[in-house]
């Protein structure tokens, strides 16, 4: 059985990173031309991710299986100030996770949130959210696995 190390994404992980992107870019971009563009190095170069690397509130997990990186997951701390309407929100919002096709259903998405989450518990908040399509059933059914549920952002079209 081959060994998944989650680790922390340093600089040296952009070139993984803005692969790994692009393979989120080219599935969305086949689901939903309307939205979302073809993969291109412009769409999350390396450079990019390095410098989110560098931002705070930012967290990203790189999962490798015999050194190579097989995902990832991106997200960052967000506070939110209480308003008349709403109640002041701290969470960890998950912008990114991806892990390559051969390699899911073997605990490595679940390893990844695991990181995120840990994250979120040493910051006090406790509270995970992301946004999934429609159409990723796969996505839907893992996060519902993962005990989270959603609410649905409908389009015309």
């Amino acid at each position: 059985m081959m060994q998944t190390r989650i680790r922390r994404a340093v600089d040296d992980d952009g070139d993984a990173l803005s692969l790994l992107s692009a393979e989120i870019q080219a599935m969305h971009a086949e689901a939903l031309p309307w939205r979302f563009k073809p993969p291109a190095p412009d769409n999350f170069p390396p450079e990019e991710a390095i410098a989110r690397l560098g931002l705070p509130e930012n967290h990203f997990f790189v999962a490798e299986v015999e050194g190579s990186a097989v995902g990832y997951v991106y997200a960052a701390i967000v506070k939110r100030s209480e308003t008349a309407g709403q109640y002041a929100l701290e969470v960890v919002y998950v912008h990114h996770l991806y892990v390559r096709a051969a390699f899911r259903r073997r605990g490595i998405g679940r390893a990844l949130l695991d990181a995120v989450h840990a994250v979120g518990a040493e910051h006090g908040i406790g509270r995970l959210a992301l946004d999934v399509w429609t159409f990723n059933e796969e996505a839907r059914a893992f996060f519902r696995g993962y005990g989270l549920t959603y609410n649905e952002r409908l389009w015309n079209g």
